[in-house]
């Protein structure tokens, strides 16, 4: 039987099927996956029920497979209110604070200097209320800007400021995670390297625009985000346990949706692949089509 494909959201999203993923796969499923995942950006993955180890051998299958951000050991990365042991967590701890960011508009590891490319997303433990992904396909809506916006916006770089941005949510840095990730650059719009399509990249983690005052480059952040998650561009997951997700940062945005974080487990385990990079230099984007073919 031969994998289906069905585009579930507007521009984007498909379900796989057909396709057996806690299984070692060959070739050409691997490659019909790979096309899928250039053509819909976001792909699910329904009754995979997949093991940690199988999650992350089935990342593998598409780049090298990222550590996660606290752990140099650890590819599997639990991101819901309980821990890898089905703990629930403190919910006044630094590292809920810092995870409740992910109910924000962002890119994953956008405050990189090189950003993960792919994400891998599984349903571990799901609330009976609440805890849905969205996404929102930022290559739709640049697409949908007029010319001469897309003109006046695809030199210009913007600030990704991990502090700035998980002040929004009440969490601090500390000094040692300063130093890690500073302040760095990434165009507001991308040029992804293996379709040469602009995206917009702009989340929030964005917290300025190079050449722009503080006022100017606010304004035009979040004139892009709001742009970017109108309805027509976003879709919408209630999850499923068992289910696994697969999305391209270069291209979506996404958020996790609040829950009872106190009496209901949402665990999802996520798992990324190595972007390539840099996306800037000298202040101005880089071409990452042109230069992944100039390898």
């Amino acid at each position: 039987m031969s994998i289906e494909i069905e585009r579930l959201g507007n521009s984007f999203f498909a379900e796989v099927r057909n396709v057996d993923i806690a299984k070692p796969l060959d070739a050409e499923t691997v490659d019909t996956i790979r096309q899928a995942q250039r053509d819909h950006g976001v792909l699910l993955f329904r009754d995979a029920h997949l093991s940690d180890d199988q999650q992350e051998d089935f990342t593998a299958h598409f780049g090298t497979v990222e550590f996660n951000l606290r752990s140099d050991v650890d590819h599997i990365a639990a991101l819901g209110n309980v821990d890898l042991e089905g703990n629930f967590r403190d919910p006044t701890t630094a590292q809920a604070s810092f995870l409740r960011a992910n109910q924000q508009w962002h890119s994953d590891s956008q405050f990189f200097k090189v950003p993960s490319a792919l994400s891998f997303l599984r349903a571990v433990a799901m609330p009976d209320e609440g805890g849905a992904t969205q996404w929102a396909d930022t290559r739709a809506a640049w697409e949908a800007l007029p010319p001469t916006r897309q003109a006046d916006l695809q030199d210009l770089v913007a600030i990704n400021d991990l502090q700035k941005s998980r002040a929004k949510t009440g969490h601090n840095l500390t000094e040692e995670d300063r130093k890690r990730w500073p302040p760095i650059e990434h165009p507001v719009a991308r040029i992804h390297e293996e379709t040469g399509k602009r995206a917009l990249y702009v989340g929030s983690q964005v917290t300025g625009i190079s050449g722009l005052d503080d006022a100017a480059g606010e304004a035009l952040i979040n004139e892009l985000v709001a742009h970017s998650t109108q309805e027509q561009f976003v879709y919408t997951h209630e999850w499923t346990v068992g289910e696994l997700v697969i999305w391209d940062n270069r291209r979506c945005l996404h958020r996790g949706r609040p829950w009872d974080e106190e009496s209901e487990a949402r665990d999802v385990r996520r798992s990324t692949t190595e972007g390539s990079g840099p996306t800037s230099e000298g202040g101005l984007p880089v071409d990452e089509y042109a230069r992944a073919r100039a390898a």
